[in-house]
C-alpha cells in the first residue's frame, strides 16, 4: 500500500474467495485500486462470481458488483441482517451449499 498525503492506493488486488457450490464456482471478494482514464483513483470492492470455463479454468463472469470501499459498512451490515434473518427463520441447516 502507497502512504502519503492523499488516500492510500492499492498496489495489487486483495482477494477473498469462498466456494459457492460443488461445482468449484468461485465468490470472490476483492479490495483494489481503480483508476479510470485520466481520473483520479478509486478504492473499490468488487464482488464476483468466477465460473469454471470449458478449459478448466476459473474465470470471472459479469455477475458481480463493483462499489466504493466506502460503502463496505453498508454491504457488511445488509449481509448481517440477512444472516441474522436466515438464522431467524431457520433456513441455514449447517450442509455445505449446492
Amino acid at each position: 500500500m502507497i502512504m502519503g498525503s492523499r488516500k492510500p492506493e492499492l498496489t495489487e488486488p486483495i482477494p477473498f474467495r469462498f466456494f459457492k457450490n460443488r461445482r468449484k464456482d468461485v465468490i470472490a471478494v476483492t479490495l483494489q485500486t481503480y483508476t479510470p482514464d485520466g481520473g483520479d483513483a478509486i478504492n473499490v470492492v468488487d464482488v464476483r462470481l468466477f465460473a469454471i470455463n470449458r478449459h478448466g479454468a476459473n474465470v470471472p463472469t459479469p455477475k458481480g458488483v463493483s462499489m466504493s470501499v466506502n460503502r463496505l459498512r453498508d454491504l457488511h451490515e445488509a449481509v448481517g441482517k440477512a444472516l441474522r434473518k436466515a438464522e431467524e427463520l431457520g433456513l441455514l441447516n449447517g450442509e455445505d451449499a449446492e
